[in-house]
C-alpha cells in the first residue's frame, strides 16, 4: 500500500472492539473500516488530494485481498491513513484520519488468518461519495478556468506562474459570499496552486503584474490581492465552517498562483488548464473570514548533514479574542517536525498542534473540531525542525552536502506556519 492515498474528512470508525476469539472476515469486520477510513481515495475515481491519488481500489474483497499484507504493514506503522499530528491530539481535529488500536488489530488478524472473505450479506451498504469529477467540494456554483491552456516547456524544471481572470457580469452578476473553494490542477506537474482575489476600486482593476519575479525572491504575484489558500500535495479543499464566508465582489479579479515542477528534458512538456471552483451563498454570514494568516521565516541557513536543526519560534500576538480555525505547517523535503504553541496572558501555555514526523508529501491543514478560542494578548509560536542528514536524503532524494537556504524549489527550504482564524465579535462571550 503505497503512501499516496487517504480519505477526505475520514472519520474514526466507532465500531466496538472485536473479541479475540471471533473470526475476522472481510465483509463483516474489514469492509466497514475501509469504507469509513480508506475508500474516499481508494476507489475508482477517488479523491485527488492535490496530486496524491490512491493507486488501488479497496471497495471489494477481490480488489483488497492482493494488497492485504501491505495494508497490514502500513496501518500497523500508522503510515496509513496519512495523518501526521501526534496521537495526543486524537479527537481534536475535524478532518482526523486515525485508526483505533482495535481497528489496526482487526486488520492484522484478518491478514494473519488468511484474509477470509466471510458472508457477503454481512457487508455494509455501499457508501455514496459526494465528490465527482474531481470536485471535492461538490459541484461548484462558479467554475473559473485559466484564460487559455498554458504550455509548460520541455526545458522547465521549476516555474512560478500567474494567470489572471477578471470576472464579467455574466460570470458574477452581483456581490456574493464564498463558503468554500477548490483549486483543481489541470496537470500532474503542479507542486502547489493558490488562489488570490482582488476587488475593484470604483469599478476598476489595476494592470496585471505578470509572473512572479523569482530573481527578486517573489513566490507569489505582486498586487494579486487577498490570499485565499490553495492546494498542494495531500491537502483538502477549502470548505469554511458553517456561518463563515468571505466576500466576493462583482468585477473581482481571480489570480491563479501556480508553481510547476518537473524534470527538464525532451518530451517532458505539458499543457495545463487548471480551474478554480467556488461554492457561493447569497446569505450574509454570521462571521466574515479575512485573509489567511502566515508566520514566515526567510532567514534559513541549514548546514550540511545536520539532523535536527531548529528554526524559530516565530510568533504572533493576538490583539483581541480570536477563534483559531485551522493550522498548517509548511516545509520542503528536509522538514522533520513542527509545533504550534499558545502562550496565554495568565502565564499558562498549551501545545495546539504537534507534528512529530512531518511528511512533505502530505501538506495537511488541521481543522479544529471545536474552534480554539484564545483571549487577547495570546502569543502563538510556530517552531520547525529540519533534517539534512544522509539518512533523510536517502528517503527524500536531496543532496545532504548542500547548505540549505530559503528558496522556491523543493530542494530549497521554507518555514511557513499558516493560520486560519477569525476575531470574535465584541458582543460574544468567551474566556
Amino acid at each position: 500500500m503505497i503512501r499516496i492515498a487517504s480519505g477526505a474528512l475520514m472519520l474514526m470508525a466507532s465500531s466496538a472492539a472485536i473479541a479475540q476469539n471471533d473470526k475476522v472476515t472481510f465483509y463483516k469486520d474489514i469492509a466497514p473500516i475501509f469504507q469509513e477510513n480508506c475508500q474516499e481515495c481508494h476507489r475508482p475515481a477517488g479523491t485527488n488530494y492535490g496530486g496524491m491519488i490512491a493507486p488501488m481500489s479497496l471497495v471489494s474483497f477481490e480488489e483488497a485481498r492482493p494488497w492485504a499484507k501491505a495494508i497490514a504493514k502500513q496501518v500497523k506503522s500508522r503510515q496509513m491513513p496519512p495523518w501526521d499530528a501526534a496521537l495526543e491530539h486524537m479527537g481534536t481535529f475535524s478532518n482526523e484520519r486515525v485508526l483505533t488500536e482495535d481497528q489496526i488489530d482487526a486488520i492484522a488478524r484478518w491478514v494473519e488468518s488468511g484474509t477470509p472473505r466471510g458472508n457477503p450479506k454481512d457487508a455494509p451498504k455501499p457508501k455514496e461519495f459526494k465528490n465527482t469529477g474531481g470536485w471535492m467540494i461538490g459541484e461548484p456554483d462558479l467554475i473559473v478556468p485559466m484564460p487559455e491552456p498554458y504550455a509548460v516547456g520541455d526545458d522547465v524544471d521549476d516555474l512560478y506562474a500567474a494567470f489572471y481572470v477578471d470576472l464579467t457580469d455574466a460570470e458574477l452578476p452581483e456581490d456574493t459570499w464564498i463558503t468554500g473553494f477548490q483549486c483543481k490542477p489541470g496537470s500532474k506537474i503542479i507542486h502547489h496552486f493558490n488562489c488570490h482575489l482582488l476587488e475593484p476600486v470604483d469599478g476598476k482593476l489595476p494592470p496585471t503584474q505578470g509572473f512572479p519575479d523569482t530573481d527578486k525572491g517573489e513566490i507569489a504575484p505582486q498586487g494579486a490581492g487577498q490570499y485565499l489558500g490553495g492546494v498542494s500535495s495531500g491537502t483538502d479543499a477549502n470548505v469554511y465552517p458553517p456561518g463563515f464566508a468571505r466576500a466576493f465582489k462583482r468585477g473581482s479579479r481571480v489570480t491563479f498562483d501556480i508553481h510547476y515542477h518537473k524534470e527538464a528534458g525532451p518530451g517532458t512538456g505539458v499543457m495545463d488548464r487548471s480551474e478554480i471552483g467556488f461554492k457561493l451563498s447569497d446569505t450574509p454570514p454570521e462571521r466574515i473570514l479575512g485573509a489567511a494568516g502566515t508566520q514566515f521565516n526567510f532567514a534559513i541557513n541549514i548546514p550540511p548533514k545536520t539532523k535536527d536543526f531548529q528554526l524559530g519560534p516565530i510568533s504572533y500576538t493576538y490583539s483581541q479574542m480570536t477563534d483559531i480555525i485551522g493550522l498548517m505547517p509548511h516545509m520542503h523535503m528536509r522538514g522533520a517536525r513542527a509545533k504550534y504553541e499558545a502562550f496565554y496572558p495568565d502565564g499558562t501555555s498549551e501545545v495546539l498542534l504537534d507534528v512529530p514526523q512531518y511528511d512533505f508529501a502530505w501538506q495537511t491543514v488541521y481543522y479544529f473540531k471545536d474552534f480554539k478560542r484564545v483571549p487577547a494578548k495570546t502569543r502563538l509560536e510556530y517552531t520547525a525542525w529540519y533534517d539534512n542528514s544522509e539518512e533523510m536524503a536517502d528517503v527524500r532524494g536531496f543532496d545532504p552536502q548542500q547548505t540549505v537556504t530559503f528558496g522556491q524549489k523543493s530542494t530549497d527550504e521554507m518555514m511557513m506556519g499558516f493560520v486560519t482564524s477569525s476575531p470574535v465579535p465584541k458582543d460574544s462571550s468567551g474566556p
